[in-house]
């Protein structure tokens, strides 16, 4: 079967994406499956068949594409990488609220930060994260129309279709995000491309300095705790959780989550802690409490030094990919669950 065969039997046309050949296969599928049409004689099973090959045929053309020309992008590659990822860049320098961005490349390339736009590249990862998902929820389909013909279909998209069914895939979506960004980025090699270290010290080590923000209001405690806080004071990393530090006073007492200049510092900073490859000296800097408004607020500018280890990056956190099969492993459990209950 020809791929313009597969698109007359879907009855696609040239302006459809993958998401509307995937609904208009699903629509053709409630209507034609033997179990739809109250009958097994062979012309029903013979077009539900011919369903079947026709989207089989364009989710192949979609995921190839047509033939290219040689590309051009010259990226570091990390051939462990789980999948691959688009390269997105923006048609114009033009500063604009939505500006508009179209695919250079894709494979398992690294991020540049001289070439791709972080906020590009994290849509690059957002995009790949709900491919893994979207390609998880075609196998998972595909699997209980084989096991329970078109009355686990209808349970599955029924399902799809509840408020609550978006919250849960959100969840999932948002741990691969992370655990996918890991593997395109090798974040002292970035760090340097970004940021220049404002020293170094005897054995050659690059210091950065950065801008951290802390803030609490109310009467809480972290309140007058980010309240009393002096100029100069060190404070110090009390926990990471995912890709946030969560701070303390000297006293042990809990500052909250310090917010950096940067939202790329993040993926740079923090992988390079939880590896023990990099450290952290904070200081205050200044410090503002409003009481004259209510809820009472309280913020502090901090000096956010950080010191890299010479021996950090040498590879990505490739540990990651065994996370991201488990994350999928996970979600289909989930989806096969919902169908069954």
């Amino acid at each position: 079967m020809t791929p313009e065969q597969a698109k007359r039997i879907l009855n696609i046309s040239e302006d459809d994406d993958k998401a509307e050949i995937r609904k208009k296969y699903h629509r053709l599928m409630s209507a034609h499956h033997p179990d739809a049409a109250g009958s097994d004689a062979p012309e029903h099973v013979r077009r539900a068949q011919e369903i079947n090959a026709a989207y089989s045929v364009l989710k192949k053309e979609v995921r190839t594409g047509p033939k290219k020309k040689k590309e051009v992008w010259q990226g570091e590659v990390n051939a462990k990488a789980f999948c691959d990822r688009n390269i997105y860049l923006y048609y114009s320098m033009d500063i604009a609220e939505e500006r508009l961005y179209y695919q250079e490349t894709r494979g398992k390339y690294m991020w540049n930060p001289g070439e791709e736009e972080f906020e590009l590249f994290l849509a690059s990862i957002r995009h790949a994260s709900g491919e893994l998902l979207e390609q998880t929820e075609e196998s998972v389909f595909r699997e209980i129309i084989s096991k329970h013909g078109v009355s686990g279909q209808k349970r599955f998209l029924s399902w799809k279709e509840e408020p609550s069914f978006e919250g849960e895939k959100f969840q999932f979506q948002a741990r691969l995000f992370w655990n996918l960004s890991m593997q395109f980025i090798r974040p002292a090699a970035a760090l340097q491309k970004f940021a220049e270290p404002v020293s170094r010290d005897r054995q050659g080590r690059a210091v950065y300095r950065f801008r951290g923000f802390l803030g609490a209001e109310g009467r809480s405690r972290r309140f007058q705790a980010v309240a009393d806080l002096e100029e100069g004071e060190v404070i110090y990393p009390e926990a990471f959780e995912g890709n946030k530090i969560r701070v303390r006073n000297g006293g042990r007492n809990s500052l909250g989550y310090l917010s950096l200049e940067e939202d790329a510092l993040y993926f740079c900073v923090i992988p390079l802690l939880k590896r023990r490859l990099a450290q952290v000296k904070m200081t205050v800097k200044e410090v503002k409490v409003n009481r004259k408004t209510r809820p009472f607020k309280a913020k502090a500018q901090v000096d956010f030094y950080f010191r890299v280890e010479k021996e950090a990056d040498i590879d990505t956190d490739n540990g990651s990919i065994l996370e991201t099969a488990d994350i999928l492993r996970e979600y289909e459990a989930f989806l096969k669950r919902i169908t069954e209950s």
